[in-house]
């Protein structure tokens, strides 16, 4: 495989071409053909050395060559059995890298970073038909990450970046902004991939607060979360009072009133400051 970051379309298809492969669309295989876009991606990521960056579904080893130049130690999980085998001979003399063919959904990231302490980051285009399942991963796994930044699509981008009150606004978007600082550094093209995807993207950086109130907080905010949104036409009393947070209506209603909250406010109307106001004044039990 040529030397240096991104391939151009002609090249990615002779490469997979001599191994019979073909870019498969039911796993999200767009490889990126812009440099300038390879940099703001690791631009984003402010690597220092010292650094342990984790990269996920690295395609053929564009983003991971960079990755190489600037961190410590790079982590690269690959699903595809055919791209693992040729990310494994290009990068055979590194000594920086370690590769894994395995699926992220099923790795465990406790283990695969257990020996680091400090400067974890997490730098990947992410496959766009798991990207959300990908994101609740990271930041459920416990692991103290320093920073996030992603590749993702345009849409994922937008619901990240929500308002209160919008269609795009969801469980997604209130988790990760209470979870961390979520940053949209600025849009792709779908013009610079091959094979060009149906979509535009976006790069994404997550700050992670990595606060003890954060961690001790949110599972018990992640179930009210999604209760609030399992049903988004519901009131947040109705929501929240199906889901057996309330021993009565009356109840929620004074428990809601005493934070501000309207009753009759739908969950996708508030903010992720009321939401934490309310989850912290829940039994936490519940």
């Amino acid at each position: 495989m040529p030397s240096g970051k991104v391939l151009s379309p002609k090249t990615i298809r002779e490469i997979l071409s001599q191994r019979k492969l073909a870019p498969r669309k039911s796993l999200g295989q767009n490889f990126l053909t812009d440099n300038n876009i390879l940099a703001k991606i690791t631009e984003a990521g402010i690597i220092k050395p010292g650094d342990l960056v984790l990269e996920i579904g690295p395609g053929l080893g564009a983003l991971t060559e960079v990755l190489l130049e600037q961190a410590e130690m790079v982590m690269a999980i690959e699903y595809d059995r055919g791209l693992f085998s040729i990310l494994k001979e290009h990068f055979a003399s590194s000594e920086k890298l370690r590769l894994f063919n395995q699926d992220i959904m099923e790795t465990d990231l406790s283990q695969l970073v257990k020996d680091q302490e400090s400067g974890l980051k997490v730098i990947a285009n992410l496959p766009y038909y798991i990207t959300t399942p990908i994101i609740f991963k990271l930041v459920e796994a416990g692991i103290n990450w320093e920073l996030m930044v992603f590749l993702v699509q345009k849409e994922v981008a937008e619901r990240l970046c929500a308002k209160p009150g919008s269609k795009e606004y969801g469980s997604l978007t209130v988790m990760l902004n209470f979870y961390g600082k979520v940053e949209k550094i600025g849009n792709v093209s779908r013009k610079v991939f091959y094979p060009e995807p149906d979509v535009d993207s976006s790069i994404v950086r997550i700050t992670p607060y990595r606060t003890l109130e954060t961690q001790l907080l949110y599972p018990r905010l992640s179930r009210i979360v999604q209760a609030a949104f399992q049903q988004r036409r519901k009131t947040i009393l109705n929501a929240l009072s199906s889901n057996g947070y309330f021993q009565s209506k009356e109840e929620g209603e004074v428990l809601l009133k005493e934070h501000g909250i309207d009753p009759q406010r739908r969950g996708e109307t508030l903010s992720v400051a009321e939401f934490i106001s309310l989850t912290e004044g829940l039994v936490p039990e519940v």
